[in-house]
């Protein structure tokens, strides 16, 4: 059987399905991507997999309806989703979307990891680090921080920053195998050490650069940055309380919003063609943004080509 698993390129929630799928299945391709692409990938991949899992990504309403008229195409399609934004394709079986339940936020891979447990008897899924693995891995991506311990997961978030997704895929898998309890060693901890300390002179200057601005009325923190966006975006709504929320735009990829509470942010990024949760959402740059900046510094540029990668690892 041909399996494809779409999932989310951006941060630990969309990369973590990776290891635990490889777990389960033996043969099994890989599609990392933004919201934004999942209709049109989906698209070109439906026929060449048996199957198709999507985690912590979700696609249109209108795709979603195509795909429930066809009886084979849905039958091979499973999505699992903690968005709030989502939660109306809930009507549709084959998606799954839960953004909080018995009082615990949950992320695309807590979701997913439930489901393999179902299907699945790998010693190593059913491991107690694996399931603490992916405790962590849903506390730092839903800032579901109820005790002074849940706060160490934030290393979780250093450690995917230094590793990489590949590191990090490769990491972790072995850790999983050769561990029984989720406790960091001493290089570890050195290496978080040093992470932290360029995390911290990371947020000091761009604090530094934060513009303040109204934004549809509501007072806003926007900043440009490339790296970090969420511990940013929190650190200026607990370091500046009157503002509404805080608004990161990576140049280069996507806009973050992250707020405390305010607004539902989730609201503001679907008016942009996002989506997310009430306190943290994400929406795509305008089309061309690149190449209009480009025309604001330099006039009289001629753009001949724009090289893109694919994002697919097999």
């Amino acid at each position: 059987m041909k399996r494809l698993l779409i999932s989310h390129i951006a941060d630990e929630d969309g990369i973590t399905p990776v290891i635990l799928a490889n777990l389960v299945f033996e043969k099994l391709d890989i599609l990392l991507l933004e919201p934004s692409e999942v209709d049109k990938k989906l698209s070109e991949n439906i026929i060449k997999y048996d199957e198709i899992h999507i985690v912590d990504l979700n696609v249109s309403e209108e795709m979603a309806k195509k795909i429930n008229d066809n009886e084979e195409v849905k039958n091979k399609i499973k999505i699992f989703d903690h968005h709030k934004s989502k939660l109306d394709l809930n009507k549709y079986d084959f998606i799954t979307v839960i953004d909080e339940e018995n009082n615990q936020k949950e992320s695309g891979t807590s979701i997913y990891y439930r489901y393999l447990l179902t299907i699945s008897d790998n010693e190593i899924l059913h491991k107690k680090v694996t399931k603490d693995f992916v405790n962590e891995v849903r506390i730092i991506d839903t800032y579901d921080f109820k005790t002074k311990e849940d706060e160490k997961t934030k290393n979780l978030d250093l450690l995917f920053s230094i590793l990489g997704r590949e590191n990090y895929i490769n990491y972790f898998t072995k850790y999983l195998k050769e561990n029984d309890k989720f406790i960091y060693g001493e290089k570890e901890k050195y290496l978080i050490k040093l992470e932290q300390d360029k995390l911290n002179n990371y947020l000091e200057q761009k604090l530094k650069e934060m513009f303040i601005v109204k934004i549809d009325n509501y007072k806003v923190g926007l900043v440009y940055a490339e790296k970090y966006r969420s511990q940013l975006g929190n650190i200026i709504c607990e370091k500046y309380p009157d503002l509404d929320y805080a608004v990161i735009i990576n140049i280069s990829k996507s806009i973050s919003f992250r707020g405390k509470d305010k607004v539902d942010l989730s609201v503001i990024a679907g008016s942009l063609g996002g989506g997310g949760h009430k306190n943290a959402s994400g929406a795509p740059l305008p089309e061309n943004l690149l190449e209009k900046i480009s025309k604001l510094i330099f006039p009289n540029i001629e753009i001949i080509k724009e090289e893109k990668g694919d994002g697919i690892n097999e």
